[in-house]
């Protein structure tokens, strides 16, 4: 799972490839607020499996099973598939026949009667369902925009060509650039804004696509090209500052309408700009930048101090909240940082002295730095959920002890969980008014082949093992359930290729169907961002 997608989107974008696919919203990013929690006490909440050829749902609330009918033609698995929204209670969702690894024919049907469907469209390479239930879709290599039962052509892409698609929040925009595979190789292009509802097309033309920043609402998108960077206003090009390198932030200049950079001819200083080419300097003793998700009120750099040392230098607000000598980094290993949903610290982890900090960002002791741990060698930030009044005053993290070949589950310096295994595990810490507790796995090699995980709870020190040997779960992980009512893939034959079907109710697993190959699970977003393909 990703971490810290939304403010480094770009980078996701160079990796897109040529169709239409949604983010599936992670839940592994200590920076940002959750997508809405599917419910699996409601009806309308199902898993989709795949047993031989055919497509089956399994209900929450009640197990039950409905098979509705073949879905496949070489009997390959489609791992990812937008079913339906999280964001609303809807009870359109989507499934799929004849799906040959690459296409497939693309359905619309309700969970009260999920076997009465009504097709959208053969030969689909991928679809995307927006927010009121209209959909979205690429066939052929062409964008149709789907609605009361009929398609609209929106956007034809050339036989050669391979684009990448970026939609407004709104979901009202669709943002339409090529996609160059050698993201290092000039690449000067057309982009094109096109509005879904009414298919009017802007083009843009002669762009750099490599170096692209967006805001979420799409109103502001800006690019790097030979030492400028331009904004996409009104129908052209529109020069934003020139002789600049490369902005720090440029992942997030057009959302934050701040860019931070140093000028070509002064390395050593590191100037503030605006979107109307104001600028401002920050700093003349400028050595390197700490890369952060988006804070419009923070800003971390490396800088030399009046006695000449290397220094990490706070700012909040413009003002400098502290000078740290202690925290270092190299050009191979960056400092880390991360900066928990409404919490009052902001974490800094340095690979190159194996320490984690954390600065306080208000109250009495605003400035102060505190070293929670000093023998670490490999860090990762974990995802905390927040519910009710109880504040955040907690990271959730793995690590690697020194010396240890094996990650361990920490709560700032304190170990919760000794040993994880060597291999990325992904944990929950889970906080509101009346408990806390955390949900994680581990995964662990299997003697013949692949990979199995064990799910755990862990609450008031006890560790809860909820389900072994698991190959897969379906995709929905109830942080405030507990599990309850979640589907899991066990005893996964790897010969076979096929594994038992099992639901966690009540405290214990329930077998529910065998001889499974596995979910397809559900990546549409709730944030409706980005839309692509996974190769």
């Amino acid at each position: 799972m990703s971490k810290k997608i939304a403010s480094k989107l770009p980078v996701v974008l160079c990796f897109l490839s040529i169709c239409l696919l949604a983010i599936f919203t992670s839940a592994c990013s200590s920076g940002k607020k959750p997508a809405d929690s599917q419910k699996s006490t409601s009806s309308n909440k199902f898993s989709l499996y795949l047993k031989g050829d055919n497509l089956y749902m399994a209900r929450y609330d009640n197990s039950e099973i409905i098979d509705l009918g073949p879905c496949t033609t070489n009997g390959s698995v489609m791992e990812r598939f937008p079913i339906k929204q999280y964001s609303i209670d809807t009870d359109l969702f989507c499934s799929f026949s004849d799906y040959d690894g690459e296409t497939y024919t693309l359905y619309t049907s309700t969970p009260k009667s999920p076997t009465k469907r009504t097709k959208v469209a053969d030969k689909v390479t991928v679809h995307y369902i927006l927010k009121n239930g209209d959909i979205l879709y690429i066939s052929n290599k062409e964008l149709f925009f789907y609605k009361g039962g009929k398609a609209v052509s929106l956007f034809k892409e050339g036989e050669e060509e391979e684009m990448r698609y970026t939609i407004s929040d709104d979901e009202d925009t669709l943002f339409i650039v090529p996609y160059n595979r050698n993201s290092k190789k000039e690449f000067i292009v057309d982009a094109y804004f096109i509005d879904i509802y009414s298919g009017k097309k802007t083009i843009y033309s002669d762009i750099n696509p490599n170096i692209l920043s967006r805001s979420f609402d799409l109103d502001t998108v800006c690019y790097f090209n030979d030492n400028t960077l331009y904004q996409l206003k009104d129908g052209s090009s529109k020069k934003i500052v020139t002789g600049i390198k490369q902005p720090y932030n440029y992942y997030s200049v057009a959302h934050d309408k701040t860019i931070f950079t140093s000028k070509v001819d002064e390395p050593g200083l590191l100037y503030k700009f605006d979107l109307d080419g104001n600028e401002e300097l920050v700093s003349d003793t400028f050595v390197d930048f700490v890369e952060y998700e988006n804070k419009e009120d923070l800003l971390a750099c490396i800088e030399k101090n009046s006695e000449g040392e290397t220094v990490l230098k706070i700012r909040q607000n413009g003002e400098i909240l502290g000078e740290y000598k202690d925290i270092k980094g190299s050009d191979d290993d960056k400092i880390e940082e991360v900066h928990p949903y409404n919490s009052k610290y902001w974490y800094f982890f340095s690979k190159e002295n194996n320490k984690l900090w954390r600065v306080t960002l208000k109250g009495d002791s605003k400035g102060k730095i505190e070293l929670m741990n000093d023998n670490i060698s490999d860090f990762h930030d974990m995802y905390t959920d927040k519910k009710g009044k109880k504040e955040n005053d907690s990271l959730l993290y793995t690590a690697k002890i020194l010396g240890n070949n094996y990650y361990s589950l920490f709560i700032d310096g304190n170990i919760v969980i000794q040993n994880l295994g060597e291999y990325y595990s992904h944990a929950n810490l889970v906080l509101d008014d009346t408990e806390t507790y955390i949900i994680y796995n581990i995964s662990l090699p299997k003697a013949s082949a692949g990979y199995t995980d064990t799910y755990h709870i862990w609450e008031n020190g006890k560790d809860t093992i909820v389900a072994e040997n698991v190959k897969d779960y379906d995709g929905f992980l109830p942080e405030y359930e507990k599990f309850d009512k979640t589907y899991f893939l066990t005893d996964y034959d790897e010969s076979k290729g096929t594994g038992t079907l099992k639901q966690y109710i009540n405290g214990k697993l329930k077998d529910i169907d065998n001889d499974v190959k596995g979910f397809v699970m559900n990546n549409s977003s709730s944030t409706s961002s980005i839309l692509y393909k996974y190769r």
